[in-house]
Formats: structure tokens, C-alpha cells, sequence
């Protein structure tokens, strides 16, 4: 019970970093545009050391693209302690459409002048990288789960849909509340008509049972 005050002080010293590295991005950003933006830049604005930076974002680019890897890691938490009746998509679907926080990127593209960060070649590319990624790490956890072989594609091809219904649901960004969370229920409606039961154990059946962990 002492020690909960503590690693609350220490995560809210984290967050604040984290948001003081962000904003000093977005002033750059709006004072030189996005070449004008350097680590360097960025730690010497939020009054930290570039190694400090680091622990925070792998590249400039992932200030602007928010913290993809921590849903990803809500996404694939969702699918291991689902109740194994569930299919995967049913279980993942309240952490894909909950209201999540905007990213820098989707921030600026709804201010003046700002809406080229989203088009501009290095931030697509890290976009793209980052997809390809969580595909991969996706993929692996729902093979995992099933016990499917290294070999079987089936878990390749679901962690590729869900990958592109979120890709999809996200181009919606920029929209009010309301109209995104109509849009990612259209797209992963569409997708639950072919993977609605993927995952899940047959009723009355055997069981699926996941690998050791």
C-alpha cells in the first residue's frame, strides 16, 4: 500500500516528460516545419537530454504518431484473457472502438496550415513501417493463442484484416466522435462477417488449446 503513492508520482513524471517533449515538437514544428524539427531541438526545447528523448519515442516522427504499441498491447492482452468460448475479434472489438486519445498528427491536421504533417514522405513511411510491425506482432499472438502451427497462414491473414479495418476505422480521424465510432463499427461489422468465429472453441466441442506460455 506505501509504495502505490510512489509509482503514481513517478508515472505522472513520465507523462508530464513525455507531453513536455510532444508540445515542444508542435512549436517547432509550426516555427521551422517538419525538417526544422530535430532531436536535438526537441530536448533542448522541453529542457531535457537527447538520451531522454529515446526513452520516450524511437524516431522524431513517433512524437507525431502517438502510442500505437500501447494499444497494440491492450489489443493482444484482450485476445489472451478473453473467456475461450469468445472469438477474437468479438473480444478485441470494445478495445478497438473505445474512445482513444488523439494523436499529435490528428491534432494537427485540424489546425491551419498544419495539415500537411499527415502527408509529409518520412512520417508515411514510419506509418507504414509501424503497421507492418504490429502485423507481425499480432500475427504471432493470435497464433500463440490458437496453437496454430509456424507454418499455418490462417493467423497471418486474420492479424492482416484487423490490421486493415484499423488502418481503415483510422482515416476517419479527423472526424467528431460520433461519425469515427460509426465508421469503425461499419468497417469491423464488414470484417466480423468473415471472422465473426474465428478463435473461438466449437460449441460442445473440443477445446482450442493455446500454446505454453
Amino acid at each position: 500500500m506505501v509504495s502505490q503513492p510512489a509509482l503514481g508520482l513517478r508515472e505522472t513524471k513520465k507523462r508530464r516528460t513525455r507531453q513536455a517533449l510532444i508540445d515542444a515538437a508542435m512549436r517547432i514544428y509550426r516555427e521551422k516545419g517538419f525538417e526544422g524539427v530535430t532531436v536535438a531541438e526537441i530536448a533542448r526545447e522541453a529542457e531535457v537530454a537527447p538520451r531522454t528523448f529515446f526513452g520516450y519515442f524511437e524516431t522524431k516522427e513517433d512524437v507525431f504518431l502517438g502510442r500505437g504499441d500501447e494499444r497494440l498491447e491492450r489489443i493482444v492482452r484482450a485476445i489472451h484473457e478473453r473467456d475461450r468460448r469468445q472469438p477474437i475479434l468479438r473480444a478485441i472489438r470494445p478495445v478497438l472502438l473505445q474512445d482513444r486519445e488523439p494523436t499529435m498528427a490528428e491534432h494537427a491536421a485540424r489546425g491551419p496550415g498544419l495539415s500537411d504533417l499527415l502527408r509529409h514522405p518520412s512520417i508515411t513511411s514510419r506509418l507504414r513501417e509501424r503497421w507492418n510491425r504490429w502485423e507481425d506482432l499480432l500475427a504471432e499472438a493470435i497464433a500463440e493463442d490458437v496453437g496454430a502451427s509456424l507454418d499455418d497462414p490462417q493467423p497471418q491473414v486474420v492479424a492482416a484484416a484487423i490490421t486493415a479495418a484499423i488502418r481503415i476505422a483510422a482515416t476517419a480521424a479527423q472526424k467528431p466522435p460520433r461519425e469515427r465510432k460509426r465508421i469503425a463499427e461499419q468497417v469491423f461489422d464488414l470484417l466480423a462477417a468473415g471472422l465473426g468465429r474465428y478463435g473461438a472453441d466449437p460449441p460442445g466441442g473440443q477445446r482450442n488449446s493455446p500454446r505454453k506460455r
